[in-house]
């Protein structure tokens, strides 16, 4: 063992943290069904230059999306209204969803038309979600569809999509893949395109099952999708929305071939999209893992410290087993192949070269 291996340990304990992101969606009835200020692994940065892992989102991008999600309420803006809305947004914006929630409450409470109460109630289970209030969310998503008519299609749609996050918040994996599977449903029929996010949302579910496979299939069609997808484009003209979840789906895919036992096509692939987003941690990250595990110590030590020195959040969170797991959801082969590289331990190499 080289004595830079000994030492890459204490250098990665002074890395620079990740920054936090945001997976929020808000109300929209356009393409796409679901919009997320960042995309779902959430510590990369953005591979156009943290990954959902990730798109970062930025404090101009966050609040942006909170006016719109507080915007597409309507115009309900009687006595008092307007008032408790920007507080909530406000409160919102500073990450306080106790306060944000509060003062939704008491919105659904003056709230006489019924034709804007299903939007409170979705906005109020947003926040819930946020502060992962689950239960009470699934509550809240329960009272929007009930209040929202059938022929509303796209606005179910939503509402399903939205349901089933807080069902993947209590481990409820079947009531969730239901849920995103009807919304996926009920968007076509209301001519909506496939939404690439729910595509990957559902290959969480599927990963969180055990279904491997199924998983894999979920990713590649949701980062094909993001590369197909129309209204991704910001307002200079970049896509760099679309790329960072098409990355980031493909990410997700190569790391369920591994788990499936495939490591060399693993291997192949994160190589690609390395180089595709050079700003992908993630990849660099099972890549070392992954090349330490093959006995490639020199390679593994390279791509290692390109994630930790040269990538601007760091590699510190991929030391994190929970957070690893948990959070970004490496599958567990793959969690195991970090933890050996991170422990030096030579049992778990595999061809090893030392």
């Amino acid at each position: 063992k080289t004595q830079k291996m000994i030492t890459r340990q204490l250098k990665c304990n002074f890395a620079n943290e990740s920054r936090h992101s945001f997976a929020q969606r808000w109300p929209n009835t356009r393409r796409p069904l679901t919009c997320h200020v960042a995309a779902a692994a959430p510590d990369e940065p953005s591979t156009s230059g943290r990954m959902t892992g990730q798109p970062v989102a930025t404090k101009r991008q966050l609040l942006g999306s909170v006016a719109l999600l507080l915007s597409t309420a309507g115009t309900a803006w009687a006595d008092g209204i307007g008032d408790l809305e920007s507080r909530a947004f406000e409160a919102y914006a500073n990450r306080d969803f106790q306060q944000a929630s509060n003062l939704l409450t008491q919105i659904i409470n003056m709230e006489a038309d019924p034709a804007t109460i299903p939007r409170w109630y979705e906005m109020r289970a947003q926040v819930l979600v946020d502060g992962k209030n689950f239960q009470a969310a699934l509550t809240d998503f329960g009272e929007a569809l009930s209040k929202t008519g059938p022929e509303a299609l796209t606005d179910r749609a939503r509402l399903l999509a939205g349901r089933a996050l807080a069902y993947e918040g209590v481990s409820d994996w079947k009531a969730a893949l239901a849920d995103y599977q009807q919304a996926m449903d009920l968007a076509a029929l209301g001519g909506e395109s496939p939404d690439p996010y729910v595509v990957n949302s559902m290959g969480n579910v599927y990963a969180s099952m055990g279904m491997w496979r199924e998983a894999r299939e979920a990713y590649l069609g949701s980062s094909q999708l993001f590369q197909q997808a129309k209204g991704f484009r910001g307002r200079g003209g970049s896509t760099t929305q679309r790329l960072d979840g098409a990355v980031f789906a493909a990410s997700n895919a190569a790391l369920m071939l591994a788990q499936m036992g495939d490591e060399e096509g693993a291997v192949k692939e994160m190589a690609r999209i390395a180089r595709r987003a050079p700003g992908s941690v993630d990849m660099r990250a099972a890549l070392a893992a992954l090349y330490y595990h093959q006995g490639l110590v020199r390679e593994a030590e390279d791509e290692w410290e390109f994630a930790c020195d040269k990538i601007t959040v760091g590699c510190s969170k991929y030391q994190d087993v929970d957070w690893l797991t948990r959070v970004r959801r490496w599958p567990p082969v793959m969690a195991a192949r970090m933890q050996a590289f991170l422990k030096l331990d030579g049992a778990g190499l595999g061809k090893a070269v030392l």
